[in-house]
């Protein structure tokens, strides 16, 4: 193998390994979310393959752009509520998305949590959306569940946060 695969193997076991979640519940979450990915792909209703899908302890959270009258919103959640394991679904649906700005967004929030030693950046999902920032993720505390927040709200170019992070157990 080359030096690549071996950084990859390395990286994808640093990450199971520190995550809140157990091993059985991240191949759960990981399953659940490639099952939804799948089926709003191959929907056929204009709008749903383009979603963003995040799943944490069972509990799917979709984001992404619904345009006013689409019946994307709808069937994305029926395409979850489908999937056996899933616990509740959660949505974040916006008209319009800015992409560029969104990008810049979300590089920007990486970076300052990356800053912060204590967090583990990498566990973390989000979605942006025309500035809208939805966060998901497990943290193993409320404060640092906080400060993920804290640091989302004071990015510049954010309009709102809404947060599905999770404290472990």
């Amino acid at each position: 193998m080359n030096d690549a695969v071996y950084r990859f193997v390395g990286r994808e076991g640093y990450d199971a390994a520190t995550d809140e979640r157990s091993l059985g519940q991240q191949e759960d979450d990981a399953r659940i979310s490639g099952q939804i990915k799948g089926e709003l792909l191959v929907s056929g209703v204009e709008g749903t393959g383009t979603m963003g899908v995040f799943c944490r302890n069972g509990i799917v959270v979709l984001a992404g752009v619904v345009e006013h009258g689409s019946k994307a919103g709808g069937e994305a959640v029926s395409i979850a509520r489908q999937i056996q394991g899933v616990r509740k679904v959660e949505t974040y649906f916006l008209p319009s998305q800015s992409l560029m700005r969104d990008f810049l967004i979300k590089v920007e929030l990486y970076f300052e949590m990356a800053l912060d030693s204590d967090l583990k950046v990498d566990q973390m999902d989000m979605a942006v959306i025309d500035g809208h920032v939805v966060l998901i993720g497990v943290v193993s505390s409320r404060s640092k569940a906080e400060r993920i927040i804290a640091i989302a709200c004071a990015t510049r170019g954010v309009k709102a946060v809404k947060s599905f992070i999770q404290v472990a157990r």
